[in-house]
Protein backbone atom coordinates (compact mmCIF):
# COMPACT_ATOMS: atom_id res chain seq x y z
CA UNK A 1 0.00 0.00 0.00
CA UNK A 2 1.19 3.59 -0.64
CA UNK A 3 0.25 6.84 1.03
CA UNK A 4 0.90 10.35 1.43
CA UNK A 5 2.91 11.09 4.96
CA UNK A 6 -0.38 11.95 6.59
CA UNK A 7 -3.75 10.39 6.48
CA UNK A 8 -5.69 12.13 9.43
CA UNK A 9 -7.80 14.01 7.97
CA UNK A 10 -8.45 11.55 5.06
CA UNK A 11 -9.09 9.19 7.64
CA UNK A 12 -11.60 11.27 9.31
CA UNK A 13 -13.39 12.09 6.40
CA UNK A 14 -13.58 8.14 5.46
CA UNK A 15 -14.82 7.16 8.63
CA UNK A 16 -18.00 10.15 8.27
CA UNK A 17 -18.21 8.79 4.15
CA UNK A 18 -18.74 5.11 5.28
CA UNK A 19 -21.43 5.83 7.59
CA UNK A 20 -23.32 7.81 5.09
CA UNK A 21 -22.65 4.87 2.85
CA UNK A 22 -23.51 2.18 5.00
CA UNK A 23 -27.21 3.80 6.06
CA UNK A 24 -27.72 4.50 2.02
CA UNK A 25 -27.19 0.62 1.53
CA UNK A 26 -29.91 -0.20 3.89
CA UNK A 27 -32.22 2.02 2.39
CA UNK A 28 -35.21 0.42 0.35
CA UNK A 29 -35.75 3.24 -1.73
CA UNK A 30 -32.87 3.09 -4.51
CA UNK A 31 -33.38 -0.22 -6.18
CA UNK A 32 -29.68 -1.00 -6.12
CA UNK A 33 -29.00 -0.31 -2.46
CA UNK A 34 -29.92 -4.10 -1.38
CA UNK A 35 -28.13 -5.50 1.35
CA UNK A 36 -24.84 -6.19 -1.50
CA UNK A 37 -23.72 -4.56 -4.24
CA UNK A 38 -24.90 -6.49 -7.09
CA UNK A 39 -22.35 -4.92 -10.10
CA UNK A 40 -19.72 -1.82 -10.38
CA UNK A 41 -22.31 0.61 -11.32
CA UNK A 42 -24.56 0.07 -8.41
CA UNK A 43 -21.43 0.43 -6.23
CA UNK A 44 -20.22 3.62 -7.96
CA UNK A 45 -23.79 5.11 -7.00
CA UNK A 46 -24.04 4.32 -3.94
CA UNK A 47 -20.53 5.56 -2.92
CA UNK A 48 -20.73 8.76 -5.14
CA UNK A 49 -22.40 11.22 -3.17
CA UNK A 50 -20.75 10.14 0.51
CA UNK A 51 -17.51 10.92 -0.97
CA UNK A 52 -18.11 13.63 -2.26
CA UNK A 53 -19.72 15.19 0.51
CA UNK A 54 -16.55 14.55 2.33
CA UNK A 55 -14.05 16.29 0.25
CA UNK A 56 -13.01 12.47 -1.09
CA UNK A 57 -13.15 10.93 -4.69
CA UNK A 58 -11.17 7.89 -6.17
CA UNK A 59 -8.73 7.21 -8.82
CA UNK A 60 -8.76 4.01 -10.92
CA UNK A 61 -5.77 3.08 -12.97
CA UNK A 62 -5.93 -0.22 -15.24
CA UNK A 63 -2.61 -1.54 -16.40
CA UNK A 64 -1.86 -4.68 -18.50
CA UNK A 65 1.40 -7.39 -18.14
CA UNK A 66 1.60 -10.75 -20.76
CA UNK A 67 -1.49 -12.43 -19.16
CA UNK A 68 -2.14 -10.86 -16.08
CA UNK A 69 -4.33 -6.75 -15.42
CA UNK A 70 -4.00 -4.82 -12.54
CA UNK A 71 -5.83 -1.89 -10.82
CA UNK A 72 -3.97 0.61 -8.89
CA UNK A 73 -7.09 2.16 -6.41
CA UNK A 74 -5.72 5.11 -5.14
CA UNK A 75 -8.75 6.97 -2.60
CA UNK A 76 -7.88 11.09 -2.14
CA UNK A 77 -8.96 13.53 0.01
CA UNK A 78 -8.59 17.57 -0.55
CA UNK A 79 -6.03 18.27 1.34
CA UNK A 80 -3.83 16.20 -1.09
CA UNK A 81 -3.66 12.70 1.59
CA UNK A 82 -4.18 9.82 0.30
CA UNK A 83 -3.81 6.06 0.13
CA UNK A 84 -3.40 3.55 -2.89
CA UNK A 85 -3.55 -0.15 -3.51
CA UNK A 86 -2.95 -2.71 -6.21
CA UNK A 87 -5.50 -5.56 -7.23
CA UNK A 88 -3.43 -7.73 -9.94
CA UNK A 89 -5.57 -11.04 -11.52
CA UNK A 90 -4.01 -13.53 -13.89
CA UNK A 91 -6.08 -13.83 -17.21
CA UNK A 92 -6.13 -17.19 -18.72
CA UNK A 93 -6.66 -15.62 -22.08
CA UNK A 94 -5.86 -11.76 -23.59
CA UNK A 95 -9.64 -11.78 -25.15
CA UNK A 96 -11.39 -8.60 -25.25
CA UNK A 97 -14.00 -10.56 -22.81
CA UNK A 98 -11.50 -11.88 -19.88
CA UNK A 99 -9.67 -8.60 -19.79
CA UNK A 100 -13.02 -6.70 -19.71
CA UNK A 101 -14.39 -9.52 -17.11
CA UNK A 102 -11.01 -9.16 -15.14
CA UNK A 103 -10.76 -5.01 -14.92
CA UNK A 104 -14.50 -5.52 -13.88
CA UNK A 105 -14.00 -7.78 -11.06
CA UNK A 106 -10.58 -5.90 -9.73
CA UNK A 107 -12.18 -2.35 -10.25
CA UNK A 108 -15.19 -3.76 -8.12
CA UNK A 109 -13.36 -5.71 -5.02
CA UNK A 110 -10.65 -2.84 -5.15
CA UNK A 111 -13.42 -0.41 -4.39
CA UNK A 112 -14.97 -2.45 -1.81
CA UNK A 113 -11.55 -3.27 -0.08
CA UNK A 114 -10.18 0.48 0.27
CA UNK A 115 -13.67 1.57 1.67
CA UNK A 116 -14.27 -1.43 3.73
CA UNK A 117 -17.93 -2.88 1.67
CA UNK A 118 -19.19 -6.03 0.97
CA UNK A 119 -20.00 -7.32 -2.83
CA UNK A 120 -21.20 -10.16 -4.41
CA UNK A 121 -18.43 -12.28 -7.02
CA UNK A 122 -20.28 -12.01 -10.14
CA UNK A 123 -17.54 -10.78 -11.45
CA UNK A 124 -15.18 -12.59 -10.04
CA UNK A 125 -16.42 -16.14 -10.76
CA UNK A 126 -16.95 -15.23 -14.43
CA UNK A 127 -13.15 -14.39 -14.86
CA UNK A 128 -11.59 -17.36 -12.85
CA UNK A 129 -13.90 -19.41 -14.66
CA UNK A 130 -12.40 -17.94 -17.70
CA UNK A 131 -8.84 -18.62 -16.94
CA UNK A 132 -9.10 -22.26 -16.72
CA UNK A 133 -11.33 -22.54 -19.19
CA UNK A 134 -8.85 -20.29 -21.51
CA UNK A 135 -5.95 -22.77 -20.33
CA UNK A 136 -7.23 -25.56 -21.60
CA UNK A 137 -8.00 -24.08 -24.81
CA UNK A 138 -4.67 -23.30 -25.57
CA UNK A 139 -2.81 -26.64 -24.50
CA UNK A 140 -5.63 -28.17 -27.06
CA UNK A 141 -4.46 -25.63 -29.51
CA UNK A 142 -0.60 -26.65 -28.90
CA UNK A 143 -1.07 -30.24 -28.72
CA UNK A 144 -3.05 -30.10 -32.39
CA UNK A 145 -0.32 -27.83 -34.09
CA UNK A 146 2.34 -30.16 -32.64
CA UNK A 147 0.91 -33.19 -33.77
CA UNK A 148 0.65 -31.53 -37.43
CA UNK A 149 4.26 -30.18 -37.26
CA UNK A 150 5.11 -33.75 -36.37
CA UNK A 151 3.22 -35.23 -39.47
CA UNK A 152 4.82 -32.68 -41.84
CA UNK A 153 7.80 -33.57 -40.88
CA UNK A 154 7.41 -37.30 -41.37
CA UNK A 155 5.96 -36.45 -44.86
CA UNK A 156 9.65 -35.23 -45.68
CA UNK A 157 11.34 -38.79 -44.70
CA UNK A 158 12.73 -40.53 -41.53
CA UNK A 159 15.56 -38.04 -41.41
CA UNK A 160 13.28 -35.25 -41.10
CA UNK A 161 10.80 -37.22 -38.44
CA UNK A 162 14.25 -37.85 -36.81
CA UNK A 163 15.17 -33.84 -36.59
CA UNK A 164 11.97 -33.00 -35.83
CA UNK A 165 12.39 -35.69 -32.70
CA UNK A 166 15.53 -34.62 -31.50
CA UNK A 167 14.22 -30.99 -30.96
CA UNK A 168 11.24 -31.82 -28.76
CA UNK A 169 11.12 -31.60 -25.35
CA UNK A 170 10.29 -34.81 -23.03
CA UNK A 171 6.91 -33.39 -22.29
CA UNK A 172 5.97 -33.16 -26.52
CA UNK A 173 7.72 -36.43 -26.81
CA UNK A 174 5.12 -37.99 -24.34
CA UNK A 175 2.34 -36.02 -25.68
CA UNK A 176 3.19 -37.53 -29.43
CA UNK A 177 3.80 -41.23 -28.41
CA UNK A 178 0.27 -42.68 -29.45
CA UNK A 179 0.77 -41.76 -33.17
CA UNK A 180 4.72 -42.54 -33.14
CA UNK A 181 4.07 -45.62 -35.29
CA UNK A 182 1.82 -43.86 -37.59
CA UNK A 183 4.32 -41.38 -37.86
CA UNK A 184 6.96 -43.86 -38.84
CA UNK A 185 4.88 -45.68 -41.30
CA UNK A 186 4.55 -42.00 -42.93
CA UNK A 187 8.38 -41.44 -42.88
CA UNK A 188 9.05 -45.04 -44.60
CA UNK A 189 6.64 -44.07 -47.32
CA UNK A 190 8.32 -40.93 -47.99
CA UNK A 191 11.57 -43.22 -48.08
CA UNK A 192 10.34 -45.43 -50.12
CA UNK A 193 8.84 -42.64 -52.57
CA UNK A 194 12.02 -40.89 -52.46
CA UNK A 195 13.89 -44.02 -53.42
CA UNK A 196 11.82 -44.72 -56.28
CA UNK A 197 12.21 -41.43 -57.77
CA UNK A 198 15.91 -41.52 -57.58
CA UNK A 199 16.03 -45.02 -59.57
CA UNK A 200 13.55 -43.80 -62.74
Amino acid sequence: MKMSDSIAQLAEALAKAQGQIDAASKGAVNPHFKSKYADLNALREAIREPLALNDLSIVQLPRFGEKEVEVETMLMHKSGEYISETLRMPVGQMTAQAVGSALTYCRRYSLSAILNLAADDDDGNAATQQAPQAARTEVVQATVKLGKDAQKAATQGSDALRAFWKNLTSEERESLMPSLDKLKEIADRADEKEEANANV
